[in-house]
């Protein structure tokens, strides 16, 4: 492999990257075709909605040339190169070509870049024939290992507290929309709240940091739990029943603690549904109820309204039975509607014997 700094209008997206062969409508073209004005435009038009946030990163940042693009030769145009790696970056700059020839104005670090693109160009070799689809591999199967919610919290609160930037500066750095880095800093000022609480700290570790994430991002958590911009949740009586809610409970008898009743962020995401019915949040603050019986409680009238339309539905199957179907019944068709009668006889003598 060779590095070399190839212009921007020599480099080719390659329109059957693995990327965008789960788009609607995708069809792959024939490779003797990816030169072609009309497929190049067609990538970049799918790519291009995926852009702004990398783009922005760029204009910060300028184009670093830590990963180099990884290109090879394409034979079927003289001069042309395929991206085998990098089709989102090239995209970018390409995006922002035309937005400087449009008369956007565009750093100049990053015009020069548009004429001398850092690549790493790799030659086909017979003995390496799969070359392509191991480095995807590598890259996007296997991969660099990412960073965790925390470590990514960590970082924007470093930028935003120690070095002062404010969010729509992180944003561009990291490629972030501005509501994703103060997601993700109110997020991590939540969990350095718990972690300066005597009773509940020790469970404030990394791993609490997607429950809380969660937690900022629901405007009913929010309210519930007064939440202060861009600080901590300032109503301590309430915050307190949260933390019981998402930590283990010690048992009464020595025994082994019981596991916390609010584990997952999709079940804080259920919170928003049980918090606003009264008798739902009295069930949930129970120590000796689940989140399932907050949630039955939460959803009774919805479930009755789902009973009532389920009833009809079958009242309204028996009744368009005719007479011929009635003549040609099986065993197995008298046995289904017995026992629906059967049902129904058992539900109706409950309800008189609770009536009484």
């Amino acid at each position: 492999m060779e590095a070399k700094e190839i212009p921007i209008d020599q480099l080719l997206l390659d329109p059957n990257n693995y990327r965008l062969q789960d788009l609607d409508g995708f069809v792959p073209p024939a490779e003797d075709r990816y030169h072609l004005e009309q497929v190049q435009k067609a990538t970049m038009q799918r790519l291009r909605d995926s852009l702004k946030e990398l783009q922005n990163s760029i204009m910060s940042n300028g184009f670093l040339a830590i990963e180099r693009i990884v290109v090879t030769p394409y034979t079927h145009a003289e001069g042309k190169y395929l991206v085998i790696e990098g089709n989102r970056r090239v995209a970018a700059l390409r995006a922002l070509k035309e937005q400087n020839e449009a008369g956007v104005p565009i750093p100049p670090k990053i015009i020069t870049t548009f004429g001398a693109v850092p690549c790493i160009v790799a030659e086909q070799d017979e003995e390496f024939p799969f070359f392509k689809e191991t480095l995807m591999g590598i890259r996007h199967v296997g991969g660099i290992k990412q960073w965790g919610g925390y470590q990514r919290a960590k970082l924007i609160a470093d930028l935003l507290d120690i070095h002062s930037l404010d969010a729509g500066e992180v944003g561009n750095k990291l490629g972030l929309s501005v509501q994703e880095v103060n997601r993700r800093y109110r997020a991590f000022k939540a969990l350095q709240q718990m972690q300066d609480n005597e009773e509940f700290g020790e469970f404030a570790t990394p791993a609490m940091y997607p429950i809380l994430h969660e937690a900022v991002s629901l405007p009913t958590i929010r309210e519930w739990l007064e939440w202060k911009p861009g600080q901590s949740f300032t109503n301590d009586k309430e915050l307190e029943k949260f933390y019981r809610l998402i930590t283990p409970t010690e048992s009464d008898e020595g025994g082994e603690n019981r596991p916390p009743r609010v584990s997952t962020f999709s079940d804080v995401r259920e919170l928003r549904t049980v918090i606003a019915d009264a008798e739902a949040k009295s069930a949930l603050l129970d120590q000796d109820r689940s989140l399932l019986d907050a949630l039955t409680i939460a959803h009774k009238d919805e479930m009755s309204k789902k009973w009532r339309g389920e009833v009809a539905e079958a009242r309204t199957a028996l009744e368009k039975i005719g007479a011929i179907d009635v003549s040609k019944f099986q065993s197995e068709d008298v046995t289904a509607i017995e026992q629906l009668v059967a049902v129904a006889n058992q539900i109706l003598q409950i309800h008189n014997t609770l009536a009484k």
